[in-house]
């Protein structure tokens, strides 16, 4: 049973990585409809709350919760699905999207320094070896030639700090009476009730004027918030915030596919390493996974 729980967890993870990878494609065809970013976020949220509603029931689940897990929640969601999402969209304004995911791809790292500083987690030879690959393999990512704004540097390093403390809050959170799609529902009221706030008050709500925005930001709803959300909380709570974390970094090889598929971009030399030295990091924790039976944060949950 735990073996066929990690294996679920490595996919999960896997494929949600896949799905955010896919995710600047669509959202830069919504930019290109005149929507700006807080909108861009909102409606992500907002218009997957249907979906996440039906799934819930169609698990017959309720989606009332108790009130005290509403404090935590509305923390996990403000951290992971509000504030870090405005911080590495907002650093694309200053530096190039590949410069940003190096800096943002820092969280991995930070995870793994949280559990064992403050959680008290040992790690094996394997993490430690498979941090240092997957850190190393993003950072060839980074082109030489694009200019370094401090701004943007520091804003998409802030989004990485952010998102792995919701990594280390998710992975610790107690809901044993919630399911996925409950816990991605409430995520989703939050954010939405937080970015109409925000755009609000800057004057900044931008909403389609073409039926093809509106699918645009249906198709994004769909593949984040009911699909690559949910995906990763329960690999996290399957596998653990550090392996979790480390598996994610699939997501920058996914975007540099899309970019050879869609736009026939190059691969540089340095970037053909980093896609194998991460591929070479999620080998390596699933192998030594295998040897040493590991005991993660594994729940009972049904998504």
């Amino acid at each position: 049973m735990k073996k066929r729980n990690m294996i679920k967890g490595y996919v999960l993870v896997i494929l949600s990585a896949f799905l955010y990878g896919c995710m600047p494609l669509v959202t830069n065809y919504i930019y290109a409809e005149g929507i700006n970013r807080e909108s861009v976020v909102f409606l992500r949220n907002l218009l997957a709350l249907p979906v996440l509603a039906a799934l819930t029931w169609h698990q017959n689940r309720s989606l009332r919760i108790s009130a005290k897990s509403l404090p935590v929640i509305s923390l996990i969601a403000l951290l992971g699905c509000c504030i870090t999402p405005l911080l590495l969209y907002g650093s694309y304004q200053h530096i190039a999207s590949g410069t940003a995911t190096v800096f943002h791809f820092v969280y991995p790292a930070i995870v793994v320094l949280i559990g064992t500083v403050f959680l008290r987690k040992k790690l094996n030879s394997g993490m430690v070896i498979a941090i240092f690959l997957c850190v190393g393999g993003v950072c060839l990512f980074y082109n030489p030639a694009e200019p370094l704004d401090w701004t943007g540097c520091v804003l998409a390093l802030s989004s990485g700090v952010v998102y792995a403390v919701y990594v280390v809050l998710l992975s610790v959170f107690q809901r044993k009476e919630l399911s996925g799609f409950q816990l991605s529902f409430y995520i989703a009221i939050v954010c939405s009730c937080v970015m109409l706030a925000v755009c609000l008050l800057g004057n900044r709500l931008t909403l389609p004027s073409t039926a093809t925005g509106w699918l645009l930001c249906i198709l994004l709803s769909l593949m984040v918030s009911a699909g690559a959300v949910v995906m990763f909380q329960k690999g996290t709570f399957l596998i653990g915030g550090e392996r979790a974390s480390i598996l994610s970094t699939v997501e920058p090889l996914t975007g540099v596919a899309m970019g050879v598929l869609v736009f026939h971009e190059n691969i540089s030399v340095g970037m053909g390493i980093g896609c194998v030295l991460v591929i070479a990091a999620c080998i390596l924790i699933a192998v030594f996974d295998k040897k040493n039976t590991p005991t993660p944060e594994q729940k009972s949950i049904d998504v």
